[in-house]
């Protein structure tokens, strides 16, 4: 079986002030995220890693670059595995951005809309986010069937994976705890899988 090392970025700007970073924007480490990415490397730098794989983003590709460097590894940045994309909320603040999806998608559902065809304007749902995603991860596990692979996505994204290898319900992914820097483990074989771990940050404590 493949086993995926899911992490989620390391703390950003954005991160801090609440702003939807999400499928477009990116900003700098905080300190915080940089002492983060030092401790990302303690923790995984002598584990034998076959492949690194990322968001195109910045934040993650700067939280994966500690990795495969370390490892010698070419970086492998992908499109399909950025954040979600919210479409015309994606200028809110986080909070509000993601509420007023709620609230919209909540609204359609009980006009009979079926939750399959309920985006946000000029956005994407979690099934097209989930589509979009596990494109990419069938096509890793398949060549890695039996490596270690790092992936660095955002929270979105790690939930996504991790929720539809659980087999979860779309709807359920974003209950999925992801705090910056952590760390997931799940292994597969591209039909069964096996979670290992979730959001852990233990390596985060100095």
């Amino acid at each position: 079986m493949t086993t995926l090392v899911i992490i989620r970025h390391c703390e950003t700007e954005g991160n801090v002030r609440g702003e939807m970073q999400g499928y477009y924007n990116d900003s700098a480490f905080t300190e915080k995220g940089k002492d983060q990415a030092e401790l990302l490397l303690k923790k995984l730098g002598t584990e034998k890693i076959n492949a690194v794989y990322c968001s195109d983003l910045g934040r993650a590709i700067k939280t994966a670059q500690v990795i495969s460097q370390a490892h010698n590894l070419k970086l492998i940045a992908l499109k399909e595995l950025r954040e979600g994309n919210i479409g015309d909320w994606r200028t809110l603040p986080v909070k509000e951005g993601i509420q007023k999806w709620i609230e919209y998608y909540e609204a359609e559902k009980k006009k009979g809309v079926h939750r399959e065809d309920i985006r946000p304007p000029n956005g994407e749902n979690s099934f097209d986010h989930q589509r979009r995603i596990m494109t990419a991860i069938k096509k890793i596990v398949k060549q890695y069937p039996k490596g270690i692979v790092v992936i660095v996505g955002h929270s979105g994204t790690n939930r996504v994976i991790i929720g539809t290898l659980e087999g979860k319900d779309p709807d359920d992914f974003y209950k999925i705890s992801q705090d910056n820097a952590c760390i997931n483990i799940v292994k597969t074989d591209g039909v069964t899988s096996k979670v290992i771990l979730v959001n852990d940050t233990t390596h985060l404590q100095k």
